[in-house]
């Protein structure tokens, strides 16, 4: 196992049985193991509940029977002789990781930030996505404001938009690295632009606004490549999908 980092984590698209019809919907339910292969710990969630934690000192693998919808999902950690491989199945069938490449319905969208445009506050303005209350304004402070459009290959159009401050794309960032950054997956991760102080640049300028535009584009973009995002708690209202 070399130097790996010791969490592993694994996500899998969890397909309604029985209905072919909705089965790269993007209210899809994912199962999301993370395994730790030093210290043995395994937890199993569905999206954000926790449905599964142990540990294993001496690890030679394990199998949890997971039931979800009526369904009883098994997830099996399998030792092998230099790492461990992971599997999940439903009524025998076993379902695709989604952390090898994007799923489906992930590759069906491309996240762009096509515009960006100066906005006077009314009152406290808050990230829509933001847990700590950090991304807030004051009455009448002029803000830099970013769209964000997620375009269907499949419909031919946008089905979702959303406009951010420049610190929600931040947060979202934070929020992705503390899921992935001890994991394998933490060299994938894309960085946003880098942040630059009003003390030595106007963040109002059209050329800066333009070139943070840009930056932020690009990071979208290689994010909506980024297996496992869709799995991120707040991506969906973040990209202006929630009522998808």
């Amino acid at each position: 196992m070399g130097n790996a980092p010791p969490n592993r984590i694994t996500v899998w698209q969890l397909v309604p049985t029985g209905d072919g019809s909705r089965r790269f919907s993007l209210s899809s339910d994912y199962m999301i193991l993370e395994h730790n292969h030093v210290d043995g710990r395994r937890v199993i969630k569905i999206n954000d509940k926790e449905m599964h934690a142990s540990r294993k000192t001496m690890d030679n693998g394990s199998t949890h029977d997971i039931p979800h919808n009526g369904s009883v999902y098994k997830v099996t950690i399998i030792a092998t002789l230099a790492s461990f491989k992971y599997e999940c199945s439903v009524n025998g069938k076993k379902l695709t990781s989604h952390l090898e490449r994007p799923s489906a319905v992930q590759e069906d969208l491309v996240f762009k930030v096509t515009e960006v445009e100066i906005e006077t506050t009314m009152g406290v303005l808050e990230s829509p996505t933001s847990k700590s209350g950090g991304s807030h304004s004051k009455a009448g402070e002029k803000v830099a404001v970013y769209t964000v459009c997620v375009h269907s290959k499949s419909a031919g159009g946008v089905i979702g938009s959303s406009k951010h401050r420049f610190s929600d794309f931040m947060e979202i960032y934070s929020t992705i690295r503390s899921m992935w950054g001890s994991s394998h997956l933490a060299k994938s991760i894309p960085p946003p632009p880098a942040k630059e102080l009003k003390l030595t640049t106007n963040h109002y300028s059209p050329e800066f606004m333009e070139k943070r535009r840009a930056g932020l584009d690009e990071f979208m973009g290689k994010l909506g490549n980024f297996p496992g995002v869709l799995t991120v708690p707040g991506i969906q209202e973040f990209i202006g999908t929630d009522s998808v």
